[in-house]
């Protein structure tokens, strides 16, 4: 069986459509092509229809509006080692001037038992040589060629993948030979530069030229143009199409081009990590996506920490009976920055992490100055801020040892409580009394501007993080932390940070053995910080694989990753991003560095809607159209003017009635 579609790009001068004038030296007619007056193929030094000379080899065809027309057939050949979606739509969407285009991809199935054994043979003589090969470049170069063999022959023998026989024939065609030369090196240099060669097939171009006649014998194209490759490879090659992922666990996050479910699966074994970004601008869908992944990895059992910047994850919570806890001046919730907790490695070795926890709240404090007079901050004062927390733990009895966070069981009220009792953690008062009393008047100076965000200030909104935490988690699948009642400018950067460190410390870092995403919205508002950017990104992470723990940042504009250390970090650590709607601006500071190709570039900014995603996975793409059920669209859509934001309100109305009644 053979399958064989053929595509083709036509122009006129401009790339607008037109009509052909009758002495036009414009297209073919469909006569030209049912009857045409001569074919033969040329050499070079032959002399044409128009009485030109040519000098390479192509296919000469009469036509009835020009006295000839030129074609040169070509196979790509794809060296990069990988495909990606839409790889070949901008040979399509060109623009060619009065010449054409034609691409025909020709398929042939292949049985898996014999793609299994020709990758067996591969192995077997790669072995062979490896064991003569001298020069380490080229071990280098044959090592990974076997792993990645071995990879391919997994996925055959377990039906992850189909493998087929493919061959890909650019034709193009021009009415003057000039013309035609041009645009052939212009194609083959362009598609050079994506590692997609272009090779003619000089000497066979009438043999060529006839196997896009759909009557064709499949042996009309010589094995040396057929590539083996695997299913999502294929797709991707399809112009308009999309490709898919090889994932076949974790969540269904929607519809690929082809109507079928995509998997995603943040711990995928090929995975590097558990990161992933989500980007799109506004209205592109971002918020409603993060929520569909949230709800539905939460149903495979991970445990999914929510930083809420705008607020907009509270009623979905409210709706799943989820812990949803606001931060502001008249709540009873309290996270305290000094808190931290035992850490647990792979290998087994516990140990309480006092340098991360003391450098973060150092940077909190440092933050806290220099929101009034960041010229305060000397370097004798960075010194001695960091000595004194440390010494705030030491007089705790808190030490690298997880049995210095506990106390001894006690009798309390004639009641002898049995296990372990945790410390009092250090506070943020205790910080500003040591600076306070202290001889350098620079430390003393630094110590005023710190005091508006403990107990001993007067300002009671500023101070919500100077106490010990009332925060209990216990089991909750879904949990989330609202900022959005925060002061903008001051506090809620603020809180963005301490939230994110105390779930780090006393969450992610306490319960290594459970998959966990923690989900942090609006993150630029961190990458663009001078103050915790840079020591937020080094040590997040880091730590996020070490804890069992994807970190998720969410965020607007793909640019805002490039203007920070902090974002190039992340993308950088994120082996999965999802994009939504993009501005053109942004994607042209961004391409080169997210990887993206023409056709992806295009479709984010010219071709994709609300829900359409391009999803990123390592060297795999993918298109999906988020595909929620009716009640996953009516708990997370963030549209006011959307009739089921209206449901939503009443449903948890109803909900807050029944739970008071």
């Amino acid at each position: 069986m053979k399958f064989k579609t053929i595509w083709k790009k036509r122009h006129g001068k401009g790339g607008a459509k037109r009509e052909q004038p009758l002495l036009d030296s414009g297209k073919a007619s469909g006569t030209d092509f049912a009857a045409p007056s001569f074919v033969r193929e040329t050499v070079p030094g032959d002399i044409t229809a128009n009485q030109v000379k040519i000098d390479d080899y192509a296919v000469e065809i009469g036509t009835t509006i020009t006295p000839a027309r030129y074609f040169r057939s070509f196979y790509a050949e794809i060296s990069s080692g990988n495909t990606w979606s839409g790889m070949l739509d901008s040979l399509i969407r060109g623009d060619y001037g009065q010449g054409d285009v034609d691409l025909a991809i020709h398929v042939q199935p292949t049985s898996n038992d014999q793609e299994l054994n020709e990758i067996g043979r591969r192995i077997a003589g790669l072995l062979s040589d490896l064991s003569d090969e001298k020069d380490v470049r080229k071990i280098d170069a044959m090592r990974d060629e076997i792993a990645d063999l071995k990879e391919q022959q997994k996925r055959i023998r377990l039906n992850v993948e189909r493998s087929f026989r493919v061959c890909v024939q650019v034709t193009v065609s021009a009415p003057e030979w000039k013309e035609l030369m041009k645009l052939c090196r212009s194609l083959v240099q362009r598609f050079a530069g994506k590692s997609i060669y272009l090779r003619a097939s000089d000497g066979q171009q009438l043999s060529a030229l006839k196997s896009l006649i759909p009557t064709a014998s499949e042996d009309t194209i010589s094995k040396e143009h057929v590539l083996s490759l695997e299913s999502s490879n294929l797709a991707d090659l399809f112009p308009f199409g999309g490709g898919s992922l090889n994932h076949r666990s974790g969540i269904i996050l929607g519809k690929n081009r082809r109507g079928r479910p995509l998997w995603l699966d943040n711990w995928h074994p090929e995975l590097a990590n558990y990161n992933m970004c989500v980007i799109g601008r506004s209205g592109a869908g971002k918020t409603f996506v993060t929520m569909l992944i949230i709800h539905r990895s939460a149903h495979i059992g991970r445990q999914i920490g929510i930083i809420d910047w705008k607020g907009e994850h509270g009623d979905f919570l409210r709706a799943m009976g989820c812990p949803y806890i606001e931060f502001h001046e008249h709540s009873k919730h309290r996270i305290n920055p000094y808190d931290v907790d035992m850490t647990k490695l792979a290998d087994g070795t516990r140990y309480v992490d006092i340098e991360e926890a003391a450098n973060a709240v150092q940077a909190l404090a440092f933050k806290m100055i220099s929101v009034y007079d960041r010229a305060a901050l000397t370097g004798e004062v960075k010194v001695y801020i960091g000595r004194a927390i440390r010494q705030q733990y030491s007089e705790c009895g808190i030490t690298t040892s997880p049995e210095s966070l506990y106390i001894n069981p006690v009798a309390q009220e004639g009641v002898f409580k049995t296990g372990k009792v945790k410390k009092v953690m250090p506070v943020l008062v205790g910080l500003y009394q040591k600076m306070s009393t202290h001889k350098s008047e620079a430390i003393r100076k630094a110590s005023e501007l710190l005091q508006p965000f403990t107990r001993e200030g007067e300002m009671s909104s500023y101070a919500i993080f100077d106490g010990q935490s009332t925060i209990e988690l216990k089991n909750a699948p879904i949990f989330g932390f609202g900022i959005n009642r925060l002061d903008p400018e001051i506090m809620r950067p603020i809180g963005l940070f301490v939230a994110e460190r105390w779930m780090m410390e006393c969450w992610a870092k306490k319960l290594p053995d459970i998959q966990k995403l923690l989900v942090i919205e609006e993150c630029q508002n961190i990458f663009l910080d001078e103050d915790f950017g840079a020591v937020w990104a080094e040590s997040v992470f880091r730590e996020g694989r070490a804890t069992n723990t994807g970190i998720v940042p969410v965020t607007q504009g793909l640019e805002v990753f490039t203007r920070s250390q902090a974002g190039m970090a992340a993308i950088k650590n994120s082996p999965i991003k999802i994009i939504g709607i993009q501005e053109a601006l942004d994607i042209e500071a961004v391409r080169d560095k997210l990887a993206l190709t023409e056709g992806e570039a295009d479709f984010l900014v010219y071709q994709a809607r609300k829900g359409d995603m391009l999803v990123k996975v390592d060297n795999q793409s993918a298109i999906v159209h988020v595909d929620a059920s009716p009640f996953e669209e009516m708990l997370f859509t963030t549209d006011p003017n959307d009739p089921l934001y209206a449901e939503r309100k009443r449903y948890i109305k109803e909900l807050v009635n029944n739970e008071v009644s």
